[in-house]
């Protein structure tokens, strides 16, 4: 038993359940343990979220961010993050649940720091870089959550490969636009539409440059 061993327990709890049921026996329970046997490890809960942070973030990749080539290096970026966000379910629905600012050290933020050095780096005024790196942040945590989310993790009886995030439509129903791009157009996979997620957000910053 370690405290990493602990907070990946936790972390595979959190993608099971959601935060609602993160507590020290749930994550006792995921590891065969008594809570008690935690407390050798974690002080208690708060302790526990620091640490869950903290193996959250040792995850995450270095970003690898050229200047010079920033469209596709951005890109690149983008989907390393949406994959790092996919591989920690339920993480954002706990920074949404609870304030997880408190854990994260100066080290955990180095990744931000080099998007926003990368975006200063392009030519962006402070306040657009504070911009562009919140906008980025939330474009692709948002389609984590939402659009990968359901797909990743879809409701039982759904059928991922046919949803589209629209209801099926009668006829009768006076929604005649959802009702013809329905029609006309093709269920993209969330690979396809978050390609296209990323590119209106290099059309945003270059209409900032």
């Amino acid at each position: 038993m370690t405290r990493e061993r602990i907070a990946r327990a936790a972390l595979e709890l959190l993608g099971d359940t959601g935060p609602a049921d993160l507590t020290m026996r749930n994550v006792g329970q995921q590891l065969g343990v008594s809570p008690r046997a935690l407390y050798n490890y974690v002080a208690d809960r708060r302790d526990l979220l620091s640490e869950i942070v903290a193996a959250c973030q040792a995850d995450r990749p270095a970003p690898r961010l050229d200047p010079r080539r920033w469209r596709e290096s951005l890109r690149t970026y983008c989907r390393e993050l949406r994959s790092w966000y996919r591989a920690h379910p339920g993480m954002l629905a706990l920074a949404r649940a609870e304030d997880l600012t408190p854990f994260a050290a100066p080290d955990m933020l180095r990744a931000d720091d080099a998007l926003v050095a990368f975006f200063l780096a392009i030519g962006l005024r402070p306040q657009d870089a504070h911009r562009a790196w919140s906008i980025t942040v939330l474009h692709v945590a948002g389609f984590a959550e939402v659009w990968d989310a359901w797909h990743d993790r879809p409701p039982a009886g759904a059928d991922p490969a046919a949803w589209t995030g629209i209801p099926p439509l009668t006829p009768d129903e006076e929604l005649p636009h959802l009702r013809r791009v329905v029609a006309e157009s093709s269920v993209e996979s969330p690979d396809a539409l978050f390609e296209t997620v990323v590119t209106m957000l290099i059309v945003g910053i270059e209409t900032m440059l």
